[in-house]
């Protein structure tokens, strides 16, 4: 066993794991039989204090009956009351007797202190032997050339020497997507912390900015075509939607409409002189209502609104068409108003879907809008000449045309309401729609503009 328990300490040691380790490893590898042995001790060592006990007894037996005999001839004489006396000696002895501890539990002490004196010799050889010195292997710094002699001077006849420059490596940056490269500012809105706010990012990045900075809700951002104005709706002054105009030049707001109706949703003409815009101020529905941009005139009603409910304009950019969105058939469809003949036409004619947010594409060919498809919010796109079917462009809402016409701006909602994707997609057919940021749920109102914002 001594030897068995060395080899094994001694490859322990040379494998270099720790006291702590080798004594888990010995104890564990041994264990069974360090209890074999124990127990075999235990057995040995009960023998022999049985054996020591029972010549013990005989030896105090035979010595009591001589002892019994002598002290009989003796207290023969004695009086009763030395008797008494003697009587209760002999019953505190055997009380006293009775008391004595077992002979079995003096044992078991004595075999595991023996135990422990036996464990912790174990111990000790464990610590000496692993805590000899062993043969240490010297670690040897490497040389710069990893030892072959590369930096040895090598006698060589003289030749040319030829030096090759490397290329300059400059440094690269991620390419902005191409439905990205139209640039601009998109606007939009966000609802957080019980407030609604108009906010814009530069296209092509994520640095977010809140445009107008007022204590009350602002919605429905439009920028004019020059990129100078942003024309929106607020409640900042009497608890009123009414229209608000922000010039980015110089940081100055001015109101637009001063009544107790509800004033939202403006649009620029072509030539930034005119806004269309919707109203409440009949008493049973909304209509469009057409002003002057500086304000210097009363708002006249659009001739092609009725008694059923008119919004969401958009103007064509040849300034003399107007998109609308009208429940006249009994359906909400969109319809366009010619400005030179005064007719409206229905556009959608569809009595199942409810059809919402027309956008005109720059050129003027192409109208975008959204509805609800098979339980989706979806993009629309539909040709202006001819008869051409609607096409389902994308899944989202809201679109915004890119000043190019190129790539169409639109809402995803996350399918848990946790976001809203500003998401930016190729007119042609097969491209990649790309994420322009990421905005709280329910971010509405895209506008799409080609000037940058002015510096701060």
């Amino acid at each position: 066993m001594t030897d068995s328990m060395s080899v094994v300490l001694g490859v322990f040691s040379k494998g270099g794991l720790g006291i702590g380790g080798v004594f888990i490893a010995v104890f564990g590898g041994f264990f069974t039989l360090i209890l074999r042995g124990l127990r075999l001790l235990r057995d040995i060592l009960v023998w022999i204090f049985g054996k020591i006990g029972r010549v013990a007894g005989i030896f105090l037996g035979v010595a009591g009956k001589g002892a019994t005999t002598i002290g009989g001839k003796a207290v023969k004489g004695v009086s009763d009351s030395t008797s008494t006396a003697m009587a209760r000696r002999s019953a505190r002895v055997e009380i006293d007797t009775t008391l004595a501890e077992d002979p079995l539990r003096t044992q078991n002490r004595v075999l595991s202190g023996f135990i422990v004196v036996v464990l912790l010799a174990l111990i000790g050889v464990v610590v000496w032997a692993t805590n000899r010195p062993t043969n240490v292997i010297p670690i040897v710094p490497l040389s710069p050339n990893l030892g072959l002699n590369i930096g040895a001077p090598t006698p060589v006849a003289d030749q040319p020497v030829v030096v090759i420059n490397a290329p300059t490596l400059a440094p690269t940056s991620t390419p902005i997507p191409a439905v990205l490269q139209s640039a601009g500012t998109l606007a939009y809105v966000v609802r957080e912390r019980g407030q609604t706010d108009i906010w814009a990012v530069p296209v092509g990045t994520r640095n977010t900015l809140r445009i107008v900075n007022s204590p009350e809700d602002d919605r429905d951002p439009a920028w004019s075509h020059d990129g100078t104005r942003l024309a929106y709706a607020s409640r900042r002054e009497d608890s009123n939607w009414d229209l608000y105009l922000y010039d980015l030049r110089t940081g100055g707001t001015s109101r637009l409409t001063f009544n107790l109706a509800f004033e939202a949703n403006p649009k620029w003409s072509p030539d930034d002189l005119y806004l269309v815009y919707e109203s409440y101020q009949q008493a049973t529905h909304i209509d469009l209502y057409i002003m002057l941009a500086d304000g210097s005139e009363v708002p006249q009603r659009l001739p092609a609104s009725s008694d059923a409910p008119d919004f969401s304009p958009a103007w064509s950019p040849d300034g003399r068409r107007i998109a609308f969105v009208s429940w006249r058939d009994g359906n909400q469809d969109i319809y366009i108003f010619d400005l030179n003949t005064g007719e409206t036409t229905n556009l959608t004619k569809t009595p199942t879907r409810h059809e919402d947010y027309p956008a005109w594409s720059p050129d003027g060919t192409v109208l975008a809008y959204s509805a609800v498809e098979s339980g989706f919010e979806t993009v629309f796109t539909q040709e202006l000449t001819g008869n051409a079917p609607p096409v389902a462009f994308r899944r989202g809402r809201m679109p915004a045309w890119s000043p190019d016409g190129l790539s169409i701006a639109f809402m995803v909602d996350a399918t848990d309401n946790s976001a809203t994707f500003i998401t930016v997609a190729p007119f042609i057919e097969g491209g990649v729609a790309t994420e322009v940021i990421q905005a709280p749920y329910g971010a509405n109102s895209p506008f799409w503009m080609d000037a940058p914002l002015p510096p701060a």
